[in-house]
């Protein structure tokens, strides 16, 4: 298997093998995500929300816990996760990709969300959504169009 070499395209599995063996830190890892996301986003559109330093506070921690300070790393420890802004999270913006909703905030989190968080997984920025979720491409008038990275003409 050929590895890549920038670290944000790097598979989980290898990450996940990498933080096992400390060639790797998950605020390593974190890091070149948050450097891609922010050097692509002003043509792509796709992040409704960047939670990028409480992922890096959980990047810290979760290098603590390979490191054995604590808890043991759990099956996604340290891992970037970003999530549809449709999948509520507690305390955040859950306006469905809507304007009627723009100022609404979730009172719960959505159940693969919490599985997600409890496994370990970091929540590094939610996604645009098409409005109520009812397009096979994301534009609304809340989000405006989000490009697909592969091929921005799409």
């Amino acid at each position: 298997m050929t590895v890549p070499t920038d670290l944000a395209y790097l598979p989980a599995s290898e990450a996940l093998r990498r933080f096992r063996d400390r060639s790797l830190s998950p605020v390593e890892l974190m890091n070149a995500v948050i450097a891609r996301a922010e050097a692509v986003e002003s043509k792509v559109n796709a992040l409704a929300e960047r939670t990028f330093d409480e992922a890096l506070t959980a990047a810290r921690e979760a290098e603590a816990r390979y490191a054995g300070k604590g808890e043991p790393p759990r099956p996604l420890e340290g891992l970037s996760v970003a999530t549809k802004e449709e999948q509520p999270i507690a305390g955040r913006l859950a306006t469905d990709g809507s304007l009627a909703f723009a100022h609404e905030v979730a009172d719960e989190t959505h159940p693969v969300i919490e599985r997600v968080l409890a496994a370990g997984g970091i929540v590094h920025a939610r996604t645009t959504t098409p409005e109520f979720s009812c397009a096979a491409v994301t534009q609304s008038r809340l989000w405006g169009v989000t490009r697909n990275p592969w091929n921005l003409q799409y």
